[in-house]
């Protein structure tokens, strides 16, 4: 998926201005090794298996619970490997526990969900009062034998991080470094994993928050296992029939024209930018006669390097830096620079950004997806239809199909994946306006098939929103009362999008 993520709330990772990639892949190691069990007689445990010991949990100021759950790689034949799961809960806060917990579904598709366990307690800290908060990695994800795809080491060149990961010589790398069974990899798999959790865990019924990637996690959840559903808020929804990432290089005209359109409403950022416009196009003239130059920092040894950034790579950055409300603020300033043939700026962010997302994200999980439930239907009319006249063009889209080409050979179109979730289980969906990896009309394509469902667009923001106050109060009185279509939803209007960066507030 989309993306996948940085994500927010896979969660979202955005380059951030300073920050080194190789601590940026320190702080992802940290985590991953920090939940450490702990004695503790503030932690519930009466209600819990006992598999699960009391631990901490980074960023997080509550008690938590961590444990492993193992299941079987080849659920059809039961035999052969076993895949630890990772699995965190956050017991509910206040004396009066209801017995339906949250399941927190990451996206990517191959983020872990326990590395969403501080940002997704904070936006539901109400909700955490009285229900418990589950984080399950799924299977080759987080700290469930993750199926890693390594960057380049400390030695390679700085060119060498760019578009690296979809790189045919990369994918074939991690492909042949696998123990696993790449092919157990997918969501179908994923989603009774979860299920079998849940039982193990004694929750009769759950309620589900999918951000991303995790909103399909979601739909086939309710697809597979209905009964166990209460409710689910799906958060930048990915039908089922996405065909990711075919629909990214509509998403990032849509999202270009919303900047130029948000900065010329914008007094500081007009003047600034008053040929935004004209700009954007310069920018994208640039590339026609080939890679544009610039100079970075490496990553590592901190020395200046010159590397060539080509359209397809620029074009696909810009559009992840348009995921974030936070990151597209300085969009109006890289556009204006690009248009100039200025590029490091823009370079310097997109390679720490490439660290911060893979160290993050599975690539065997995001490639076992994908080749599953995505590219097989792909069609070349479908190609030319999605991306003719579009800037990212065809990129994307291209190299992933050749990826799956090496992950999953020969994977054939099942046309009842594709087949939208029909269930009169209550489902809460949340768009933003401007969001480049999972357009509002997803969601609404997924709530026509939803009789009890609502869905919420926030104005002005992306993949990720700056209201999160607005959104938590929204999700955890939705949980509270079932009844998408009664709750005050006032606070959305208030949304705003924060101001662009212009010179003199850099």
């Amino acid at each position: 998926m989309p993306a996948m993520l940085r994500r927010v709330m896979l969660p979202l990772l955005c380059c951030v201005a300073g920050v080194a990639g190789v601590a940026a892949v320190q702080l992802v190691a940290a985590n991953r090794a920090s939940y450490t069990a702990i004695e503790s007689a503030d932690t519930p445990t009466t209600h819990y298996p006992e598999w699960l010991r009391p631990c901490t949990a980074p960023g997080v100021n509550s008690p938590a619970l961590c444990g492993t759950y193992e299941v079987w790689e080849n659920r059809t034949s039961r035999a052969g490997r076993r895949v630890g799961l990772h699995v965190l809960v956050l017991p509910a806060r206040g004396p009066e526990r209801k017995p339906d917990p949250v399941f927190y579904l990451a996206g990517g598709p191959g983020g872990g969900a326990s590395a969403g366990a501080q940002l997704v307690a904070n936006v539901l800290a109400r909700a955490h009062q009285q229900r418990d908060l589950v984080f399950v990695d799924a299977r080759g994800t987080g700290r469930s034998q993750p199926l890693d795809c390594p960057l380049p080491g400390r030695n390679a060149a700085a060119q060498d991080f760019f578009g690296t990961w979809l790189d045919a010589e990369h994918v074939r790398s991690c492909r042949a470094r696998q123990a696993a069974d790449v092919a157990h990899y997918h969501t179908a798999v994923i989603v009774d994993d979860l299920e079998e959790v849940r039982d193990a865990l004694d929750y009769e019924r759950i309620n589900l928050f999918g951000i991303s990637g995790g909103t399909r996690t979601a739909q086939i959840y309710l697809k597979r296992h209905p009964r166990s559903i209460r409710a689910a808020v799906l958060k930048g929804v990915v039908s089922l029939d996405f065909e990711m990432p075919l629909p990214f290089a509509r998403a990032l005209e849509h999202g270009m024209r919303g900047i130029i359109t948000a900065c010329a409403a914008e007094p500081a950022c007009n003047a600034a930018y008053p040929e935004l416009d004209a700009d954007w196009k310069r920018a994208q003239r640039r590339f026609e006669q080939g890679p544009v130059s610039a100079t970075v920092r490496h990553p590592f040894t901190g020395q200046q390097e010159q590397v060539r950034i080509e359209r397809g790579v620029f074009a696909d950055a810009l559009r992840h830096l348009l995921y974030s409300t936070q990151q597209s603020r300085r969009v109006p300033g890289l556009i204006h620079a690009a248009a100039r043939g200025d590029l490091d700026d823009f370079a310097q962010r997109e390679l720490t950004r490439t660290i911060e997302l893979h160290a993050q994200i599975a690539d065997g999980v995001f490639f076992s997806t994908t080749c599953v439930e995505d590219l097989p239907f792909v069609t070349e009319d479908d190609l030319r239809r999605a991306t003719a006249g579009t800037f990212l063009g065809d990129y994307r889209v291209r190299l992933q199909l050749a990826a799956c080409a090496i992950w999953l050979p020969g994977v054939r179109a099942d046309a009842a994946r594709q087949e939208p979730v029909r269930v009169a289980t209550p489902v809460l969906l949340i768009s933003g306006e401007f969001d480049t990896a999972t357009p509002p009309d997803e969601a609404e394509r997924v709530a026509r098939h939803l009789p009890n469902r609502r869905h919420i667009v926030f104005p002005n923001q992306s993949h990720d929103f700056a209201n999160p106050m607005c959104e938590g109060g929204l999700i955890t009185s939705f949980f509270d009362g079932l009844q998408p279509d009664r709750h005050d939803v006032a606070c959305v209007a208030t949304t705003r999008r924060p101001p662009f960066i212009v010179p003199a507030t850099q």
